[in-house]
């Protein structure tokens, strides 16, 4: 008898330690999705002062020192260079080249779920609690090295070798910088680019160290009677997943390839190839084209992609890469180009151009007879924005180096 009852004081003692333990799990999850959204919001409203912050404190990882991006010698040309001066390989990833488990350091960062632990990733995390409009786990090139040219002769453009990525590896383990960083502030901490996981990676170059995804980001620039106009982009929060209420050059977006199947992988490792989907989701409102498989693209035949590419065989376009740099806030790497239109075949190209897209609000200028003009291609307006935090460091890059080679682009 003396047994039943003890082990029944027993039970009873167990029960009331889990009962005593439940409001507290269930406050330390309330608390840490508190921390999660608030730091969330931080960056959707102070990613300007972070970058600007983290772009003072890495004045020696800045080859070019008039570009806030991340850069080496060669990376940024002595002037614009045709894009079949940017050499790209794809490879499959070799074992040195496969993610460390360094991300596993950032476990302590990510909120609690009901019930069980905490949500394994970044990725896990917004999907769960802040899930933009935009969100998918598409393929992505993942940037394993870059090769600058000769010393000698700086014209001969960049090697690029990429294996192929997942766009949530990226988030996890390159993205994650950025929360790290706005985390610390939220928290007060007084240095930025201190964080554990930072200081852990070290080298913001050393891509077998993380998943480093780069976009692609394009200057348009219409050019009428001479004079040349430019388009931006504001990207709104709760429509995109990162960089969020920023403004960006446009069209921009991944490199990736828009069908999740062997033969695109290879065909559309190509910048063009990139820039008319992007054109064709950003400026007429098409569905996103990457990433789903289905029916691929025919790009000879298929519209709009048909009409960009007679636009550059004839030359009504020209298209030019920029450079090469990493993003000083989350060390992604951003291509940067520009693509200069007539002015007639920009109207009748982009005839159904939209004002308002998936992603945020185009910034149009006043209108033309059969469209948008843009804003003038002037030193106010293009170093104005190129100057203002509020801009992607990728996109002041572009700005930056179009007005610098305005007489090389044609444009003065």
């Amino acid at each position: 008898m003396e047994a039943v009852i003890g082990i029944a004081g027993l039970l009873v003692a167990i029960a009331a330690a889990l009962l005593a333990v439940a409001p507290q799990r269930a406050a330390r999850q309330e608390q840490s999705l508190a921390l999660f959204v608030r730091v969330r919001s931080h960056l959707k409203d102070h990613r300007a002062e972070l970058s600007t912050a983290c772009a003072d404190g890495q004045r020696e990882h800045r080859a070019d020192e008039e570009l806030v991006l991340l850069t080496r010698p060669g990376w940024i040309p002595p002037r614009p260079l045709p894009l079949e001066a940017v050499r790209m390989s794809l490879r499959e990833v070799r074992p040195y080249e496969r993610l460390d488990g360094r991300a596993g350091q950032l476990d302590r960062y990510w909120p609690y779920r009901s019930g069980a632990g905490r949500w394994e990733s970044y990725s896990a995390a917004i999907e769960s609690v802040d899930r933009p409009a935009v969100w998918f786990n598409g393929p992505s090139y993942r940037l394993l090295e870059v090769v600058p040219p000769p010393s000698d002769r700086p014209e001969a453009g960049l090697d690029l070798t990429f294996t192929l990525g997942r766009y949530f590896d990226h988030l996890d383990t390159t993205e994650a910088l950025v929360y790290e960083e706005a985390l610390r502030a939220v928290q007060g901490a007084a240095r930025p680019l201190h964080g554990p996981y930072r200081r852990s990676l070290g080298d913001p170059f050393a891509l077998d160290r993380r998943c480093a995804l780069p976009g692609v980001s394009t200057l348009t620039i219409r050019v009428e009677d001479g004079a040349a106009y430019f388009f931006m982009h504001h990207r709104e929060a709760g429509k995109v997943a990162v960089a969020m209420n920023t403004t960006h050059v446009v069209p921009a977006g991944e490199f990736q390839p828009h069908a999740d199947v062997l033969p695109v992988w290879r065909s559309d490792l190509d910048l063009w190839r990139n820039t008319m989907r992007e054109y064709a989701e950003e400026f007429l409102g098409a569905a996103d084209a990457a990433g789903d498989g289905g029916v691929t693209i025919d790009y000879a035949r298929d519209a709009p992609f048909s009409r960009f590419e007679r636009a550059l065989e004839e030359r009504r376009a020209r298209v030019r890469f920029l450079g090469l740099g990493f993003d000083p806030l989350g060390w992604k790497p951003e291509i940067c180009l520009v693509c200069v239109w007539d002015a007639a075949t920009f109207d009748e190209v982009f005839a159904s151009m939209v004002e308002r897209n998936d992603e945020g609000v185009l910034v149009v200028g006043t209108r033309a007879a059969a469209g948008y003009r843009g804003i003038p291609f002037t030193e106010e307006s293009v170093l104005g924005y190129a100057e203002h935090a509020g801009t992607l460091p990728a996109g002041r890059a572009c700005l930056k180096l179009a007005w610098r080679w305005r007489h090389e682009l044609g444009l003065a």
